[in-house]
């Protein structure tokens, strides 16, 4: 039997190329870039390169770009300084979001009382568009 991993939102195969590039630097380049040592400092260069080139494929600072461990992280981050520094007072979001987004609007609705507003969705769990027009 065949099998098709269809869950690339969540993870996905490495391209081999990645893999090698991720490799090379992981061998030569463990110390970690946050500490002032010879080998912290070295790893901190490449990660600033990483930054910086990525900056420039989007055009963008490369004071923009934030590297997370990961989903959670990244969405507890952006909702919460969102909430935070930014003053949002509103979520519009789905209960058929990842259970990492609705953990933290519930913690910023319990904390900062943000209000939260669920969009309705049909039998198939696509946004009811309508409903979406209402609320804005």
């Amino acid at each position: 039997m065949n099998k098709i991993y269809f869950d690339n939102a969540a993870t996905t195969q490495i391209d081999s190329s990645v893999l090698t590039k991720i490799s090379d630097v992981m061998k030569g380049n463990y110390g970690n870039p946050s500490s002032t040592h010879s080998f912290g400092r070295a790893s901190r260069t490449i990660v600033e390169k990483a930054r910086k080139s990525i900056a420039e494929q989007f055009n963008i600072s490369p004071g923009e770009i934030f590297f997370t461990s990961g989903g959670t992280e990244s969405d507890n981050m952006v909702l919460i300084s969102a909430v935070r520094d930014l003053n949002v007072k509103t979520i519009i979001t789905s209960k058929l979001e990842h259970h990492a987004v609705l953990n933290v609007v519930k913690y910023l609705e319990e904390k900062y009382s943000t209000k939260i507003i669920f969009l309705e969705v049909d039998k198939n769990g696509s946004i009811d568009y309508e409903n979406l027009e209402l609320i804005l």
